[in-house]
């Protein structure tokens, strides 16, 4: 097995990716590892990784050079955004709206609801009257009851 030993740093400039990434493939693959004299770690590519050193322009994943963010013109962004405080004031109304006939349905609800408990507990209150009444019928002696 011929071959230099490379510090992490040289092996991902020379596969193109991160010192990281070769670290892990180091682990990984088990490839040999040493240390060097300036106490960092050398690491021998095996047979079949590429052996040329790519130059910065030759970089497939390099990323490219970022142009500076072109400004929407203020009166462009004003305008954009008076329209979109536009469609928002048209949404809050129909919510409100909304809102409003929920709280009228819901009032009347209510009412309905409330009517039908008074009926019952008028039911339940003659009811009650019924059963006093025959409570206080059934409280003298048999034979009394009997006799009228």
């Amino acid at each position: 097995m011929e071959g230099e030993w490379l510090t992490y740093e040289q092996a991902a400039e020379r596969l193109n990716v991160s010192p990281e990434a070769v670290r892990q493939k180091a682990i990984r693959g088990r490839w040999q590892r040493t240390i060097g004299n300036d106490r960092r770690a050398l690491i021998r590519l095996p047979d079949g990784w590429p052996n040329g050193v790519r130059t910065v322009s030759e970089r497939p994943n390099k990323r490219p050079v970022r142009t500076p963010f072109e400004r929407m013109s203020d009166a462009l962004l004003i305008k954009t955004l008076e329209a979109h405080v536009e469609t928002l004031k048209q949404q809050l109304a129909a919510a409100e709206a909304r809102a409003e006939k929920q709280a009228a349905e819901s009032a009347a609800e209510l009412a309905a609801e409330r009517a039908r408990s008074e009926k019952a507990i008028e039911a339940f209150a003659a009811l009650a009257e019924r059963l006093d009444a025959l409570a206080a019928a059934r409280s003298r002696p048999w034979w009394r009851r009997l006799v009228g």
